[in-house]
């Protein structure tokens, strides 16, 4: 009979990721150890080693250990690259909320080299369009945005919901820990985080020690005056007619994007949530967990 923490290990290894003992008990999956009986119930698993302070199966241990230290370095990269331009970021108008997500969060220590910044978008319901009409312009000017083959430590912009439709659906192993490790950019990005980790309380099933984090040089930041000025110009001018043409425009535009021919990619069009993912990372991180825990 496999170990309960096994799984835990497994899947830290389908993304190749060593974990430190707090980390162990921080991504234990639907078990509920304390650090003291995670310290004393790892010498019990022979499939486990450990140095540097550092666990994992000892298959590929050595590798990595190497891989850590280089993706340490990596998160390190994006956090200075997110924290040049978060105030411009939440300053755009009708942008409620910027979550940092995926690898790319320098929560996890676990970006890769080659790999794009991942944020999870939350706008004002009514106007998403119009927000990711600007948000769209402003990175792709300034050139730190995802375009085509070029993405390293660029923004991605690939998920946006509005603040009436915060509850998530996808009920996995993948999105429990994702939603778990999310940072929030700005002041009204922290708040906002509060009400979404409200709503989507299922993670905790999977996850029950993996507490809500807070940076508060990134939850801090305050947008520039002037968002503030611009929605209200325009909240009593011509807000719902920009909504309406800007979704026009990027309606046309998504119904050219290949994307969607790919019944594998998870793709997602409506006024409250535009997401445009490849094959879903939860379906490769399953079919690498069993095949782990299959080879133990």
């Amino acid at each position: 009979m496999q170990h309960p923490l096994l799984q835990t290990f497994a899947y830290a290894n389908a993304q190749r990721r060593l974990l430190t003992l707090e980390e162990v008990y921080r991504y234990q999956i639907k078990t509920q150890y304390t650090l003291s009986e995670i310290a004393s119930e790892i010498p019990k698993m022979p499939q486990i080693t450990t140095k540097q302070g550092l666990y994992g199966i000892v298959h590929d241990f050595e590798e990595l250990l190497a891989l850590r230290q280089e993706k340490g370095r990596e998160s390190i990269r994006r956090y200075r690259q997110v924290k040049r331009y978060a105030r411009l970021l939440i300053s755009i108008p009708y942008i409620r909320g910027i979550f940092l997500a995926g690898s790319s969060s320098f929560s996890t220590g676990n970006a890769k080299k080659e790999s794009d910044i991942d944020i999870f978008i939350v706008t004002k319901a009514n106007t998403m369009w119009l927000a990711r009409l600007l948000l769209t312009s402003i990175t792709h000017i300034l050139g730190i945005r995802r375009t085509g083959m070029i993405e390293e430590n660029r923004f991605c912009l690939n998920h946006y919901v509005t603040d009436n439709a915060l509850f998530r659906p996808d009920h996995t192993l993948y999105s429990a820990q994702l939603y778990s490790d999310y940072i929030a950019i700005g002041t009204e990005s922290q708040k906002l985080l509060h009400i979404f980790w409200s709503q989507n309380t299922w993670r905790q099933e999977v996850y029950p020690y993996a507490i809500p984090r807070e940076y508060l040089d990134m939850s801090t930041i305050h947008p520039y005056r002037i968002k503030y000025i611009i929605e209200y110009v325009w909240n009593h001018t011509s807000v719902d007619i920009g909504n309406t043409f800007a979704k026009w425009i990027q309606i046309q535009k998504i119904k050219s994007n290949t994307i969607q021919s790919n019944t594998q990619n998870r793709i997602q069009v409506s006024d409250t949530e535009l997401e445009f993912h490849p094959e879903p990372n939860s379906n490769k991180v399953d079919t690498a967990i069993n095949a782990i825990l299959q080879k133990l």
